[in-house]
């Protein structure tokens, strides 16, 4: 449901598992709306599935609506297997949607406008596509084939047309005909999570463009509008048009804010895995060091123990290459991941791997003159710190100029 506090739906334990379906209806009408009855509407859904209605009097400045006494409570009563439910808002008929929708209890919801003359067909096609289609939006268009709508003047057809350039070019909205249609349904886990302002008249829009924001997979499915005869239209209000141009501009600054969000969040996810990947890589060297250590000790000893005419310190050296060209090898295919074997690279990295392992047996020998003799630090301290920065000089070193990577990668 929608949590007062941040206005973002969350998951309802008793939702879950339920087809409980909620259907909002929205009217301007203080008593009753124009065409679509709450009792009617709850009659169009099959009567084994549990539903509920929620009428939602929208633009009401008085206590005159339908309701208790106190704007914003709401009052129920059983009727035909179902709930109805009915609730004061002060706002416009965005506010209405998400109000109603935070009322609501059910795993699917469909909102219509009650003061439009849907045809009794509009229900339970919106319910059957839903149920084929839960990770759809499905919205009922004006703009699809097989639409039988209010005939519109020129002036109207044209804004509706540049109405829906807007939001496709402005905001990305390219997968609906009909992004500004007042009728539509979709499944409550599609819009949990999402923080919605529930501004002017534009609930559609704002949904799709929060949804794709979070989940661009989403995909929308359109049926054509089907009225109740063809009644003449509203003329085509100053203010309407300014509503709509304002919900666009919200909704792309916040296109805009959610993608710098997201870029940020990328940048720390991006420095969160070059860390775990340097020290996973630091690990594996220091690991392949210790494997070089095992096996320069097992060769010396065979060598100086077992075989003949080998003399000790002979068979030391011999450890000691043996182990740097097992280290170079592992760190090679292990650690650094390099797989070119071609002779010359192959021979060149090896010379160099050597020489920084040269060079880190002469900085671990000076590290433990100076703590020694300078800083009278004890033996075994300071052969430790001295094997500690010349194994990770060595780690840098090789990393960067035998493997050629980064340093923090």
């Amino acid at each position: 449901m929608l949590n007062g506090q941040s206005n973002s739906l969350i998951e309802d334990d008793e939702m879950k598992g339920s087809n409980l379906v909620s259907i909002i209806l929205l009217t301007q009408n203080a008593q009753i709306p124009t065409y679509h009855l709450p009792n009617h509407v709850m009659s169009l859904i099959p009567k084994e599935i549990p539903r509920e209605v929620i009428l939602v009097h929208y633009n009401i400045l008085d206590n005159s609506a339908y309701t208790d006494k106190k704007p914003g409570s709401t009052y129920h009563y059983e009727n035909i297997g179902g709930k109805v439910r009915h609730l004061n808002v002060q706002g416009d008929f965005a506010s209405a949607v998400m109000r109603g929708i935070a009322l609501s209890a059910g795993k699917y919801i469909l909102v219509m406008d009650a003061d439009h003359p849907y045809s009794e067909e509009t229900i339970p096609e919106l319910f059957e596509e839903l149920i084929a289609n839960p990770n759809f939006i499905i919205v009922v268009s004006r703009f699809v084939e097989g639409a039988r709508d209010q005939r519109m003047s020129l002036v109207q057809s044209t804004m509706s047309k540049v109405g829906k350039m807007i939001a496709r070019y402005g905001l990305k909205v390219k997968n609906v005909q009909d992004p500004t249609s007042s009728c539509f349904a979709f499944s409550r886990n599609l819009v949990k999570d999402i923080s919605f302002e529930g501004k002017g008249k534009e609930a559609l829009l704002e949904i799709l463009v929060k949804v794709k924001n979070k989940n661009a997979k989403v995909a929308v499915k359109e049926i054509p509008i089907k009225e109740q005869g063809a009644p003449s239209t509203k003329k085509i209000k100053f203010n309407r048009i300014l509503n709509y141009l304002t919900a666009v501009w919200d909704l792309y600054r916040y296109g805009i804010k959610s993608k710098e969000l997201q870029n940020a969040n990328d940048v720390v996810e991006q420095k969160r895995h070059k860390s775990v990947l340097f020290l996973s890589k630091a690990g594996r060297f220091f690991t392949v060091g210790a494997s070089g250590f095992l096996i320069n000790f097992i060769v010396s000893y065979l060598l100086a123990n077992v075989v003949s005419n080998v003399w000790y310190l002979q068979a030391t050296l011999v450890g000691i290459m043996v182990s740097i060209t097992t280290n170079f090898v592992l760190n090679k295919v292990w650690t650094f991941e390099d797989r070119d074997f071609s002779f010359r690279h192959f021979f060149k990295q090896y010379l160099t791997f050597l020489a920084f392992c040269s060079f880190g047996v002469v900085i671990q020998l000076s590290l433990v003159f100076v703590f020694v003799e300078n800083f009278h630090i004890q033996y075994g301290i300071s052969l430790i710190m001295a094997v500690c920065v010349a194994s990770l000089g060595n780690f840098l070193l090789n990393k960067k100029f035998t493997f050629g990577e980064k340093i923090w990668e």
